[in-house]
């Protein structure tokens, strides 16, 4: 399918281009077309074309070396998520963790778009923050994390859908327009791209062990070296918290998933003693984990299944007065579940956090992935590695735990 531009709608979306950019930026001739997969419905992908974007003083093209296929993504070809902000996803050009290579940037972008104030020029390899806030709503003059804005412009790879201009917001395309606003972050030249493409996932991880680390008057109860962690639902995500805690010294690490696979990996990574939860109840395994904390829990319990049943696990598996971090429920499964507040809370003394990433998180863990990636084999993670054309074809592989850990599409791939 291809899509030419339409030029009433582009004045609505940004300011007429400008001629006076820093460019060029390509050591071959613009391509006036890019391909990039798009989800048209729930189980559907399909090939596009879309015109090759023009760049203004203030923004920028990537050429896309790499982009993760994240839970999200998976939850919406399921057709578990079909709006975002009120608005339909479909069609949907995913892909919001994202790497990629500065091929063109304006003059302003490549002096403000570093989130750390540093110049810019083509040829830079940089992460992108997946959302673009307004700036000026309560949160955002609040300083609270990425997702709260009231007023949100963009996030890369979720919304505004793929009919609007610019078209290319998602990494599932062979270059991604960088709109205004947008913050963008340097890899480091020795940093592998395979290592770099897990710190929006890695952000969320950081985010939650700084929540439940943080003191808690009257005494400091915060998550600390030598404490118990239990990870439930060991995905990417639940990996990266898993070995994030191993960062932060935790003492004993516990993984519960439902795959062999997953479960193999987080062993290889992080955990101590894993458990299959296909293969005992739920009171088997809340029981099983006590035993090995002295009878009474985790200190930490880390929701990362992203099954509302697995919240109610979580409270019930942690010890009194311990942390639970709810990591997984990013999309609204329409499966309540009963919650005894007294029993599952409000008896034991409970601290509960809910955790996003925050762009701000990005720099350190950008350190932290350089530092760590000699201990921790973050690329093993990646059991899939697709092409565009692959991706059409094998996009439902996301749907099967026992055969892929992380999916990782390279749109340039020979």
């Amino acid at each position: 399918m291809t899509l030419m531009a339409e030029p009433t709608d582009a004045a609505n979306i940004r300011p007429p281009f400008q001629k006076s950019v820093r460019t060029s930026l390509m050591s071959v001739a613009k391509p006036e077309s890019v391909r990039a997969v798009a989800m048209t419905a729930p189980g559907a992908t399909e090939m596009r074309t879309y015109p090759y974007p023009t760049v203004d003083h203030d923004s920028a093209i990537l050429k896309v070396d790499m982009s993760g296929i994240c839970g999200t993504d998976r939850h919406i070809f399921k057709g578990e998520a079909s709006e975002l902000r009120g608005k339909s996803i479909f069609p949907y050009v995913g892909g919001h963790e994202v790497i990629g290579t500065i091929v063109e940037i304006g003059d302003n972008a490549a002096k403000v778009m570093d989130y750390d104030k540093q110049p810019l020029q083509v040829g830079d390899r940089v992460a992108i923050a997946v959302e673009v806030n307004c700036g000026h709503c309560f949160y955002c003059r609040k300083h609270y994390n990425n997702t709260t804005c009231l007023n949100q412009i963009q996030a890369y790879g979720l919304h505004p859908n793929a009919d609007t201009l610019p078209y290319l917001r998602g990494g599932f395309a062979e270059y991604i327009f960088i709109r205004p606003g947008t913050h963008l972050f340097k890899v480091p030249d020795e940093m592998s791209t395979d290592v770099a493409v897990f710190v929006e996932e890695m952000a969320v991880a950081y985010h939650s062990l700084a929540r439940a680390a943080g003191p808690f008057a009257p005494v400091n109860e915060g998550f600390g070296p030598g404490n118990s962690v239990a990870v439930l639902g060991n995905g990417p995500l639940g990996i990266l918290h898993g070995i994030m805690a191993s960062i932060h010294g935790a003492g004993l690490r516990i993984a519960t998933d439902l795959s062999d696979l997953r479960l193999e990996k987080a062993k290889n990574l992080y955990a101590d003693v894993t458990i299959n939860a296909a293969k005992v109840s739920t009171d088997e395994r809340i029981e099983q984990v006590k035993d090995m904390t002295e009878g009474v829990g985790p200190d930490l319990v880390i929701e990362s299944a992203g099954e509302p049943e697995a919240f109610i696990e979580a409270l019930r598996m942690v010890r009194k007065g311990g942390t639970v971090i709810e990591v997984g429920n990013w999309v609204d499964l329409g499966k309540p579940v009963a919650l005894d507040v007294m029993r599952h809370i409000s008896s034991k003394n409970l601290h509960i956090h809910s955790v996003f990433h925050c762009g701000t998180d990005w720099r350190p863990v950008l350190n932290i992935l350089h530092q760590q990636s000699d201990r921790y084999d973050f690329p093993s993670l990646i059991t899939h590695r697709f092409g565009l054309d692959e991706l059409v074809d094998k996009f439902g592989t996301v749907t099967n735990f026992d055969e892929c850990c992380k999916i990782e599409v390279i749109p340039h791939k020979s």
